[in-house]
């Protein structure tokens, strides 16, 4: 029986294309209805109720990889000064005053919050009718993002060991080539 390096270059493309096309559809990270979706869904599930995030994948008691739980970071909550009108009679009377005319110009009228907070950062001067205004930002919790895989090709063939053809067992490099 012939080994995948047994074939021309063009010949190993073809068929490793061919492998890769017909398993892409059930490994897809973005799929939940598929093979990849279930088994991540399954350790997700196990994970809120146990807390553990890593599980060894064996095939036939050996150890060929590790799936785990992706946590993505949680972000103190913090409060922040933003500039707000509070008053649009006052910012309207101030963009129409002496003090802002001449810049008042080179800027739209229907952007005055836009121009009021331009000005502010022009001049250091808050204008009629704004103020700094706390805005919280609230605490984000850590969260499942999903889930990771890390095989290892070779002991896969090795678990596999006869269970395959010689083709894909090569490349796996679990077995002959």
């Amino acid at each position: 029986m012939k080994g995948i390096h047994d074939y021309a270059p063009l010949e190993q493309l073809a068929i490793k294309q061919a492998l890769f096309k017909a398993l892409a559809a059930d490994v897809d990270t973005k799929n939940p209805d598929n093979l990849r979706g279930y088994v991540s869904a399954d350790i997700i599930d196990r994970y809120q109720q146990t807390g553990a995030r890593s599980y060894d994948v064996r095939i036939d008691g050996l150890k060929v990889g590790t799936m785990s739980v992706t946590i993505s970071k949680g972000k103190e909550g913090r409060t922040e000064q933003r500039f707000a009108v509070t008053d649009d009679g006052a910012l309207d009377s101030w963009v129409r005053g002496e003090d802002s005319r001449l810049l008042w110009d080179a800027y739209m009228t229907s952007h005055r919050a836009e121009y009021a907070q331009w000005y502010l950062t022009q001049t250091g001067e808050m204008p009629d009718g704004c103020e700094m205004a706390e805005t919280v930002i609230p605490a984000q919790p850590e969260r499942v993002s999903g889930t990771s895989i890390r095989i290892d090709p070779a002991k896969v063939g090795r678990a596999l060991g006869n269970n395959l053809p010689s083709a894909v067992a090569g490349l796996l490099g679990g077995g002959d080539e």
